[in-house]
């Protein structure tokens, strides 16, 4: 680039759009010049103070040039004021617009007057103006429906103030106040009239009437319309000019707090919709809040189809609003309406009610996106004749676009945990594998070298009996150690089903000691009997393998002569089932860390089987199961205490 070329700024184009049917090629020529520069692309409508002149056409028109506009790819904005050139000038200053595309229609000054195009140039010198120019002479037709008549109330109350300022005019006239004062008492009714009144007709015809009561009653000759005084007819007119400012200002201040009061609205309803769908806990539960949020803001029955992974629409959630769920569900099923449905669904586009696409249907259909994926499809009740203005329309689309944000989240937020799910599985399986390869070998490699030595021929009877002794305990090993394995990946998949039933503790208790009896070997195993009847409801063949775990845990660090102390007890509202050890004890730091899968301590007996750290997980995950808590604590005056607390259940009693 040459050092004395201008730097190219970012291009953005500004359409002005009007209730005109030509209005639409406008917005189309503003498009292809936002494709030719890359240019950003903003659309604007001026909503002046004309009440009583807009008729219906005009506005169901403009919504329809403003929806357009909207499918363009345009950021559609509204200003309030009676200026257009102004607010135009003003929104294009502010927003850094470099042109401005506006329409001028044959017709004279029906929608814009002739003097825009030369007031922005004026306003905007720097900004280009297109204008696209409407040779055809647009056919409007005349309005539908009559001017609404003057409402009796608020000429009533016009009425009543402006007599209330005689009648105040009148002592202040008794009393011999100045000719400001009266008419100061004048522009004040005006301005109560144009405060308490709605539109501008109103404010102007006071403005009007107050000259004529102050001239009629208070100027010489008075209860006359003439004026003798030379300098009554300029203070008159001063005062006509100061009712008339004043009414005007009163009313656009009226118009532009009642923009302002909507804006404040419509910012508070975004964002109590934003908060209960950020709270919500499922993709279910966002979109049952947002029709909920819909119904709460439009008073209108709303229905919403989730889309399934399918890319078919669901049974639809009704949330009805002066009717009945059954009457909503059967509007909602006619062929008309599901089809509606489903043409909004398969082209991301909105249809029903106040559009095009099957206008005949009784509810107006928009889908819930993101990222060009749908998620829902949202249909809301419209009446024969009803429609939406363009602010209740922006508003629903916007909660509508925070519920495709939501829905999203929750979805990636699905996607994380399955993966981090999946991840934990596969790092599972990993360690699962590396303990298998390490330690399975030592018992196996025993297996096989005492069968060898078996099958090679051994004469000694004590020798022979050891080798039997020592492949059996592999074994047992081996068994008990797949059986944990299976268990603890069954209840870790949720695949494994507790039979819950009320059990003795003392018949655990006993199955638990009978079946470790054999291997008890070198260490003395004793059961202490239980004080009363103890039940809790348990599946008795996982509470047995719990015990078992324990009972084997205490056998394989009490050491050789150890002595295992098995004992249950009620502690209050639970049952206390003790397995104790007088061996060395666990160091305060591993207390929780022996219950950790794959954990296994450092000083493990030299046995040559270390284990896989499964037994002691596998038992707290029972007693999860089953509402418990396993905790470890030191023995005295050594040792170790495993206690598992169950829920205890009263025993019933048979006269």
């Amino acid at each position: 680039m040459a050092l004395d070329e201008p730097v190219r700024q970012h291009e953005h184009i500004l359409v002005c759009v009007s209730p005109s049917p030509f209005c639409q090629k406008v917005i189309k020529t503003a498009s292809q010049l936002v494709e030719m520069y890359s240019a950003d692309f903003s659309a604007i409508c001026v909503d002046a103070a004309r009440p009583g002149r807009e008729t219906e056409q005009d506005r169901r028109q403009g919504e329809e040039n403003a929806q357009y506009a909207q499918q363009l790819g345009a950021q559609f904005h509204v200003a309030c004021g009676g200026d257009v050139a102004a607010r135009i000038a003003e929104f294009a200053r502010v927003s850094g617009v470099t042109k401005i595309v506006i329409g001028r229609s044959a017709e004279q000054g029906r929608h814009f007057r002739r003097d825009i195009a030369q007031r922005l140039s004026r306003l905007l010198p720097g900004t280009e103006i297109v204008i696209v120019p409407n040779a055809a002479r647009p056919n409007f037709p005349a309005p539908a429906e009559p001017r609404p008549a003057l409402a009796l109330s608020s000429a009533a109350q016009a009425a009543g103030i402006l007599l209330a300022a005689t009648l105040v005019c009148w002592i202040f006239y008794a009393l011999r106040f100045t000719d400001a004062s009266l008419i100061t008492v004048y522009i004040l009714a005006v301005l109560l009239v144009s405060f308490v009144t709605n539109g501008f007709l109103y404010g102007a015809a006071a403005s009007i009437l107050s000259v004529l009561l102050y001239n009629f009653f208070f100027t010489e000759p008075r209860f006359t319309l003439y004026v003798h005084v030379s300098g009554y007819p300029l203070t008159l007119v001063v005062m006509f000019l100061s009712a008339f400012l004043t009414s005007s200002l009163t009313s656009q201040v009226k118009r532009q707090a009642g923009q302002h009061a909507r804006n404040a609205y419509r910012t508070e309803v975004l964002l109590n919709s934003n908060r209960r769908l950020q709270l919500a806990e499922s993709e279910d539960g966002i979109l049952l809040e947002a029709a909920r949020q819909l119904q709460k803001l439009l008073l209108r029955s709303v229905l919403l189809y989730p889309v399934l992974d399918s890319g078919e629409p669901a049974e639809p959630i009704l949330v009805p609003a002066g009717e009945s769920e059954s009457a909503l569900r059967a509007a909602a099923a006619e062929p008309t309406e599901q089809e509606a449905a489903r043409w909004v669904l398969g082209k991301n586009e909105q249809g029903g009610a106040t559009t095009g696409i099957y206008g005949g249907a009784s509810f107006w259909y928009l889908a819930v996106r993101m990222n060009g994926r749908p998620f829902a499809v949202v249909g809301i009740r419209v009446q024969k004749g009803e429609s939406f203005d363009s602010f209740d329309k922006n508003l629903v689309l916007a909660m509508l676009g925070e519920c495709g944000v939501a829905l999203e989240k929750a979805r990636l937020d699905r996607a994380r945990t399955e993966y981090a799910v999946r991840v934990r599985q596969e790092q599972m399986r990993a360690d699962l594998l590396r303990s298998i390869s390490h330690d399975l070998r030592t018992p196996l490699t025993s297996i096989s070298g005492s069968a060898n030595m078996l099958l090679a021929g051994v004469d000694d009877p004590d020798e022979r009996r050891k080798l039997y002794s020592d492949i059996y305990d592999d074994s047992i090993w081996l068994i008990r150690l797949v059986e944990n394995l299976l268990s603890i990946t069954k209840m870790d998949d949720g695949r494994l089903k507790l039979r819950l039933l009320p059990e003795d503790v003392s018949d655990l208790l006993d199955a638990a000691v009978n079946h470790m009896l054999p291997y008890r070997k070198a260490h003395a195993l004793r059961r202490e009997p239980c004080r009363g009847l103890l039940i809790v409801r348990a599946d008795s063949a996982l509470i047995v393998q719990l015990l078992v775990n324990l009972i084997e845990n205490a056998f394989k660090y009490a050491g050789d002569g150890g002595a295992v102390v098995v004992s249950a007890e009620k502690a209050g509202t639970q049952v206390c089932i003790r397995v104790a050890d007088d061996g060395p004890g666990i160091p305060d730091e591993e207390k929780e860390k022996v219950f950790d899968m794959f954990y296994t301590r450092k000083d493990h007996p030299a046995d040559g089987r270390r284990g896989l750290g499964l037994g002691l997980a596998l038992c707290r995950t029972i007693a999860q199961a089953h509402a418990g808590t396993l905790r470890v604590r030191d023995n005295e005056p050594h040792g170790a205490v495993f206690e598992l607390l169950l829920p205890a259940v009263e025993a019933e009693r048979h006269e």
